[in-house]
């Protein structure tokens, strides 16, 4: 019994002591959100699956030349042989690209994945046009519906309405619009929640992303399965 911790104990220190190598992640789809203007910080999501659970995310970089926008999707791998289970492990990274001027952009993804990104010219300077609830969370219903909930931060904002813009592919961006009621603005953490059915008729894909505008700039994003 002593033996046997004692190996085990030398090969876990191993393994912490090993250097992981760098490889490029198993990327399998990229999602491109619609309805972004220039006002905008623009997000993509990329998913893929790992083939055991022995590799692991390492990081993504983003590379921005005139109209072309080069995303690397990095994973690590350990450099010693050990015995992982064979078993898909998805991922999902959401990749942050910035403000961008008005037009068409080509995302090239690992060099494997590619789509052209179109982002329109905003017709105001506003940092963004509309004030959106802070969602953390997408919880599927029945015939197509969901439920969004998230926070307002302040009483002098309220619900107006949620517009939703297809890709026409495998996308609906979900805009949860407030309003501004009052100038007195005090913080103030309220939960909030929204239903809204949404129709998947346009998506071409078994595998759909919901991509939710936040208040802080961000996006919550959840894939679907719409065979289920």
């Amino acid at each position: 019994m002593k033996t046997s911790l004692t190996l085990t104990a030398l090969f876990l220190s191993q393994l912490a002591f090993a250097q992981p190598e760098v490889i490029p992640a198993p990327v399998k789809h990229l999602y491109i959100p619609d309805g972004f203007d220039s006002n905008d910080s623009v997000e993509v999501v990329v998913t893929g699956n790992f083939p055991n659970p022995c590799l692991s995310r390492n990081d993504v970089q983003v590379t921005i030349h005139e109209d072309n926008i080069d995303v690397r999707v990095t994973a690590l791998m350990p450099d010693q042989k050990i015995n992982c289970p064979d078993m898909m492990v998805p991922f999902k990274e959401v990749v942050s690209i910035g403000n961008l001027q008005g037009g068409d952009y080509k995302i090239t993804v690992n060099e494997k994945l590619k789509e052209t990104l179109t982002v329109v010219e905003s017709s105001s300077n506003a940092i963004d046009e509309h004030l959106y609830a802070a969602i953390d969370n997408v919880e599927k219903k029945a015939n197509g519906k969901f439920v969004l909930h998230g926070w307002r931060y302040s009483n002098c904002v309220e619900f107006d309405k949620v517009e939703v813009i297809s890709n026409n592919k495998d996308t609906l961006s979900v805009l949860p619009i407030m309003k501004q009621v009052s100038d007195f603005c005090p913080m103030k953490m309220m939960p909030v929640s929204f239903e809204v059915k949404l129709d998947f008729r346009d998506v071409k894909v078994d595998e759909a992303l919901i991509h939710v505008r936040t208040m802080d700039g961000k996006s919550f994003n959840s894939i679907v399965n719409l065979q289920e």
